[in-house]
């Protein structure tokens, strides 16, 4: 009992990430174009990129880079995300991948994980709400497993090339054992769907 308790003040307490799936997949439907975003909120900052397959298509990938200021460890994750239904006023995507850490500062660390999303969006093409579920799984090196439980909501706008979101998820994280760790986070993300035909523009070669 005494060891498992140690255990979990270890693996709760120790300076790794609270990695949870994507943000930038945490929308109910995919975007026409190339969606370049910037990230920040009071416990990370990041930058990352959404892409569908074709102009318009309903499936895609997306690529994100974080760090996180507290817990000082950088996240790198990637996913293939699923438009599930046509563009409509409520509409679903789910979305699939992975995501490695690395804790360069103090005790050195590297994690990896799968993690997964299901969002439903409702609104139109300039606002909608997104209310989400995420799940994964977490391994590091040092510090053992866990597996991160979210519920994420968010508001996002759109104007012109130009996207605002707001966004924030709590849940919980679920360590070997039976120890349950209370999580919380908030972002804000600007975004811009102007990448494609700015490269279009560029000489050939």
């Amino acid at each position: 009992m005494k060891t498992n308790f140690a255990l979990a003040l270890v693996l709760l307490g120790a300076q790794v990430a609270m990695a949870e799936a994507s943000w930038l997949t945490a929308r109910g439907r995919l975007l026409s174009d190339t969606r370049v975003e910037v990230m920040g909120g009071p416990r990370s900052v990041g930058i990352g990129i959404v892409k569908p397959d074709t102009e318009g298509a309903r499936a895609g990938m997306s690529g994100e880079a974080q760090w996180a200021l507290f817990d000082r460890v950088l996240e790198l994750r990637g996913a293939r995300v699923w438009q599930l239904t046509a563009t409509r006023f409520a509409t679903v995507s789910a979305a699939a991948g992975g995501t490695v850490f690395l804790v360069p500062e103090g005790k050195t660390d590297v994690g990896v994980g799968p993690h997964g999303s299901l969002t439903l969006s409702l609104g139109g093409e300039h606002f909608t709400f997104d209310l989400g579920v995420q799940s994964g799984i977490e391994v590091f090196a040092q510090t053992g497993a866990r597996l991160p439980e979210r519920v994420l909501a968010g508001l996002n706008f759109r104007f012109g090339d130009f996207t605002i979101s707001a966004m924030g998820r709590a849940g919980v994280d679920l360590v070997p054992g039976g120890f349950v760790a209370i999580r919380a986070e908030a972002m804000f993300t600007v975004g811009w769907l102007g990448l494609e035909r700015e490269l279009k523009k560029l000489p050939p070669g």
